[in-house]
């Protein structure tokens, strides 16, 4: 199959696509970047701790620690550029051009096309937080509904827009200090300096506490959630977290059956069409072993 199917079911048990092919690219990259980011840009921030030396050690000294983290830097920078067109195509995809090819283009139609995104933030996410809160302080029985996406994720995703590109701003007056202090005064660099290195341990305090607790570390989810690498979580999780996701996509399978692959019926229909080949190519190794007996025969 060349695209992902919208469930797919796996000895039994359904599982509900929720990250196709290159949104997990995206983020095995920006998670990758992110990851040596902390660890070229700590020892580099915290030099006077002994910890810091041998992981500069580690890497190669503090020259060869600077220049991973430019790099590092440079591809999360155009990761960020990337992902922005990555937005522009599918909405020229799934919006503008079958909405010109029907002639039902309009820009109001356009932003009720962009609020109505799975990440986009909604009233609905306001409704998400106050309904939570009641959850948690015993005020209320019942937990939110979500949709794909829920609100402490839209969190963590719109946080890169505005982290992304001040760490990104500042990072480059810090690397080319010398050519920024000939269009700017002296003390936008001290700033730059304040304003990356604070922002940088903000995001990764943010990352590995909030976004980790609740991707993986979660009791749900415990000790890591597959969705990362598979882009697929389980009926179980699907229906606790995602409960309108999970009932839209239901609704959708009983629409139109074809979204839903069976993996185990996939496999064993394989099976016995490879079977099937086995016998048909045994009985023609037979047929023309016998064609080659009677030959002898004839002969002698």
């Amino acid at each position: 199959m060349t695209k992902q199917p919208l469930i797919k079911i796996v000895k039994g048990k359904k599982y509900y696509l929720k990250m196709n092919y290159a949104q997990r690219v995206q983020h095995l990259i920006l998670m990758s970047t992110f990851i040596l980011l902390i660890l070229t840009g700590f020892p580099l921030k915290f030099y006077y701790y002994p910890w810091a030396e041998s992981l500069m050690s580690f890497f190669g000294g503090p020259e060869v620690t600077a220049v991973i983290h430019r790099i590092c830097g440079v591809t999360m920078v155009a990761l960020f550029f990337y992902h922005w067109y990555y937005l522009f195509k599918n909405l020229f995809k799934y919006y503008i051009l079958p909405a010109k090819k029907k002639k039902a283009f309009s820009i109001s139609g356009m932003l009720k096309f962009i609020y109505y995104s799975p990440m986009f933030p909604r009233i609905k996410d306001l409704k998400d937080v106050k309904d939570f809160l009641k959850y948690v302080f015993f005020i209320s029985d019942e937990k939110p509904k979500h949709e794909r996406f829920h609100w402490r994720e839209k969190f963590d995703y719109w946080a890169v827009f505005w982290g992304i590109p001040l760490l990104g701003l500042t990072g480059a007056i810090l690397w080319f200090e010398t050519y920024a202090t000939k269009i700017m005064p002296g003390w936008a660099v001290n700033v730059s300096f304040i304003a990356h290195s604070d922002e940088a341990l903000l995001a990764a305090a943010v990352i590995l506490i909030w976004h980790m607790y609740n991707a993986h570390v979660n009791y749900d989810k415990f000790p890591m959630s597959p969705l990362f690498l598979t882009g697929y979580l389980p009926e179980e999780i699907m229906k606790h977290e995602y409960y309108l996701e999970w009932e839209r996509l239901e609704k959708m399978a009983e629409q139109n059956p074809d979204i839903v692959f069976d993996v185990d019926s996939y496999k064993q229909r394989k099976k016995e069409e490879l079977e099937k080949q086995f016998d048909v190519n045994m009985e023609a190794v037979d047929e023309l072993s016998d064609d080659n007996s009677s030959d002898t025969n004839s002969r002698g």
